[in-house]
């Protein structure tokens, strides 16, 4: 089956790191790049200018099924309703041999250096950056007074500068390294961050019985909703939407509550077959009492 995510940067280069890092292809897969949009600069440094689109994508050899019409028809079985999709689980056998490939150890200090050089593109210079290495990972805090930078919108450029490091890491010992850098405390604080939310919107889809969908979010982001959603009961969770706009919807357990149009009446009863009709009485005036001026 074919997978693909698309990434925007100002440069070619950022937008192919976004897209390869949004893919989340394994290791070994083949990778095709396709340029969709070339970058184009603002006029007079002001107005226009668009950043640059790349696709990335690969197969990952999972052969889709076809539902076999023919053996429908003469079993005459009903169309089953579509699977709410799941949260994706890890597989526990590629994380295994990726972890038996981790190296021993690694050039914590090259990690640094390379850091340390892609800091000094984003114009930062007064960085102060420690790392250690522990079970094929190799975690580094970096401390620094413009970390907006570093993140990005939603954490896409940190994204890119991890995977260009899990990259350069890789090939410099010759074994699966993965990186992740924490600037400013801002995945544990965007982990508290997500988890409220998924509470909170959780606690308004059972007061309401409505759905809610989340802006778009990256896998990892996504992943962290699904797990806070699975300990709260009567509400379950389901990714929509390709690429970029791909995010999470929630919804009650059993389905969405049909919900009244404003404005209008609840429907009334019938009346009984049995109740008689009320008949008009007879010392009462049909139209009701009429006065008279005598004047």
């Amino acid at each position: 089956m074919l997978k693909e995510y698309i990434g925007t940067g100002k440069t070619i280069e950022e937008a192919t790191a976004v897209a390869k890092a949004g893919l989340n292809a394994p290791l070994t897969a083949d990778i095709k790049i396709e340029v969709i949009t070339m970058p184009q600069k603002k006029f007079l440094g002001l107005f226009g200018g668009a950043d640059a689109q790349v696709k990335a994508s690969y197969d990952d050899g999972v052969k889709e099924k076809k539902p076999n019409k023919k053996q429908n028809k003469k079993s005459g079985a009903k169309k089953e309703a579509p699977k709410k999709e799941a949260p994706k689980k890890e597989n526990k056998k590629a994380a295994e041999e990726a972890k038996n490939d981790s190296p021993k150890s690694v050039d914590l200090e090259y990690a640094k250096s390379y850091l340390t050089e892609i800091l000094k593109g984003l114009n930062i210079s007064d960085a102060k950056i420690d790392a250690s290495y522990e079970n094929g990972v190799v975690t580094m805090d970096l401390e620094c007074e413009d970390f907006g930078i570093v993140i990005g919108r939603r954490g896409e450029t940190l994204d890119s500068i991890q995977y260009l490091l899990s990259l350069a890491m890789k090939k410099k010992s010759n074994g699966y390294v993965r990186v992740s850098i924490n600037v400013g405390d801002y995945r544990e604080k965007r982990n508290e961050t997500l988890r409220a939310l998924a509470r909170k919107h959780a606690s308004y889809v059972q007061r309401t019985g409505r759905r809610y969908t989340f802006e778009p979010m990256n896998p990892y982001e996504r992943r962290i909703i699904h797990t806070a959603v699975q300990e709260i009961d009567g509400v379950e969770s389901r990714s929509i939407g390709y690429n970029q706009d791909r995010r999470v919807v929630l919804e009650p357990v059993g389905g969405v509550k049909p919900s009244r149009r404003r404005g209008s009446k609840p429907a009334q009863s019938a009346p009984s077959a049995d109740r008689a009709p009320k008949a008009d009485r007879a010392d009462l005036p049909k139209f009701g009492k009429i006065e008279v001026n005598k004047d």
